[in-house]
């Protein structure tokens, strides 16, 4: 009976499906010299014009005008706002970076708790 057994046993693991599975295949990096390489269309390719395609992106504008009824106010009142991504709210004195992002919106926090400034750098 132990050779039966054995027998038995290894057959059922032998037909097993997933033991028969091939590894997942990768795909080779794709190399300078490969000729399936897509390259990005000109603009005369794709119908746009060549003065078109070389001006700069225009930066989005910051619009204070919405803002400013927000000086002389306390900073609660701007806290429960919708402001822009990417707003600075700071308090006079405190050291600040250079703007990073042409069009931020600044709001400067007085010496007590009210808006002192509304500007864009």
């Amino acid at each position: 009976m132990g050779k039966e057994w054995l027998m038995i046993f290894l057959l059922a693991f032998a037909s097993d499906p997933l033991a028969k599975t091939d590894p997942p295949r990768t795909t080779p990096p794709a190399t300078a010299n490969d000729s399936t390489e897509t390259k990005a269309p000109t603009p005369a390719a794709t119908g746009v014009d060549a003065a078109k395609a070389l001006t700069p992106q225009v930066t989005p504008k910051c619009d204070v005008g919405p803002f400013k009824s927000l000086v002389g106010r306390t900073i609660g009142d701007v806290m429960t706002l919708k402001l822009p991504p990417g707003t600075r709210i700071y308090r006079l004195g405190d050291p600040i970076t250079q703007p990073i992002t042409p069009g931020r919106l600044n709001i400067e926090i007085n010496r007590g708790t009210r808006v002192g400034r509304i500007y864009c750098s």
